[in-house]
Formats: structure tokens, C-alpha cells, sequence
């Protein structure tokens, strides 16, 4: 049984295999680019949290609003991918589209939890 930090893997519910890969910002190797990486990527759980707020509540503004300024801080932290599927949010959420603006944010969740994962050594 896999072991992570003292709990047994199926007491997590997670086994190594079913682990996500870890996403990682473009711009790891810019020294310059360090404490914007470590700051966005600090935040990104409490933004995507407030992007599921405004989708459970049907707020597509809302939304939409939070998706195009997540899109533009992802970029600027060298996580295009993110920065792409939130964009595909804000598109969503400006064509009206429940369903679309919904499957993005839970792709958004998903890419800001591999994110987290890869950053500094937390899959160690």
C-alpha cells in the first residue's frame, strides 16, 4: 500500500496512478518571474472558488467577469493553458451559455488543482 505522509493511500482515496500530473508555468526558468508565479499561484483556489460561487448562482456577468480577469493573470503567469479554458468561460458566459461556462469551470478547477500540485516541490 502507498503511503503518503503517515495515511495510507486508500484512506485519501487517491493511488499514484490516479494522481494528476502537475501543471507548470512556462516561465519556471525566469528567475524574474518567481514571485508573480508564487502569487498567482497562491491565489488560484480562492478565485476558483469564487468562480463555482458565481456559477452555482447562474451569474454568467459574474462569471464572466472573474474568468476574463483569470485568464489574463494566468497568462501573465505563464500558465496559458488556464488562461485559454478560462477564456472559453468568459466566451460561454457572454453567448449565454450555461452548460459551456459550467464544463469550463469545472476544467479551470481541475487545471488549478494540477497547478498546485506542481508548485514548489508539492508532490514531494
Amino acid at each position: 500500500m502507498v503511503q503518503f505522509s503517515g495515511l495510507a493511500a486508500d484512506t485519501v482515496g487517491v493511488q499514484d496512478s490516479e494522481r494528476p500530473l502537475p501543471l507548470y508555468s512556462k516561465l519556471i526558468d525566469d528567475p524574474a518571474s518567481g514571485d508573480t508565479i508564487d502569487e498567482f499561484v497562491v491565489g488560484v483556489a480562492e478565485r476558483v472558488d469564487h468562480l463555482q460561487d458565481a456559477d452555482s448562482k447562474g451569474d454568467l456577468a459574474e462569471l464572466g467577469r472573474l474568468a476574463s480577469e483569470l485568464a489574463i493573470d494566468a497568462r501573465s503567469a505563464g500558465f496559458d493553458l488556464l488562461a485559454d479554458v478560462a477564456h472559453t468561460v468568459q466566451a460561454g458566459c457572454l453567448d449565454g451559455s450555461k452548460k459551456p461556462a459550467h464544463d469550463g469551470v469545472v476544467a479551470v478547477t481541475d487545471l488549478a488543482c494540477r497547478i498546485r500540485l506542481g508548485h514548489r516541490g508539492a508532490m514531494s
